[in-house]
């Protein structure tokens, strides 16, 4: 086996290591048990917006914080769902916003987060 296929091996393996650790970042159900999401449409006058809150009951600062929005029908059926950010990092027990079109034909929302990045430990974290 020459020297290129070895990397070009290598190089494969070290992608689906990463692919893998990104989809199972939150397998464990840590995101719903330290988040929090409050939401009601827009105040603004954008009639086809809600807008959020992402409580954090952590004891980390978190980044990157994706929530999924799953719009739901009058009988509570699934209509659609879509992504969106949360704003900027989330410090220890604090909390951010967030701004996300409605999804057409959805009169409610089932809203969670469903990862994040840890950026450092607060003054109160485990050690």
């Amino acid at each position: 086996m020459g020297v290129a296929m070895r990397a070009s091996l290598a190089l494969g393996l070290v992608l689906v290591l990463l692919t893998t650790a990104a989809w199972g970042q939150n397998t464990d159900g840590s995101a719903n048990r330290w988040f929090r999401v409050s939401w009601e449409p827009s105040r603004d006058g954008a009639p086809f917006t809600i807008e959020g809150q992402v409580f954090s009951d952590s004891p980390y600062r978190v980044t990157n914080v994706r929530l999924q929005l799953e719009g739901l029908d009058a009988d509570s059926q699934p209509v659609s769902r879509t992504f969106a950010w949360a704003l900027g990092d989330i410090p220890p027990r604090g909390e951010t916003s967030f701004v996300v079109e409605t999804i057409p034909g959805a009169v409610t929302y089932r809203i969670a987060v469903v990862s994040f990045d840890l950026v450092s430990l607060g003054p109160d974290s485990p050690r």
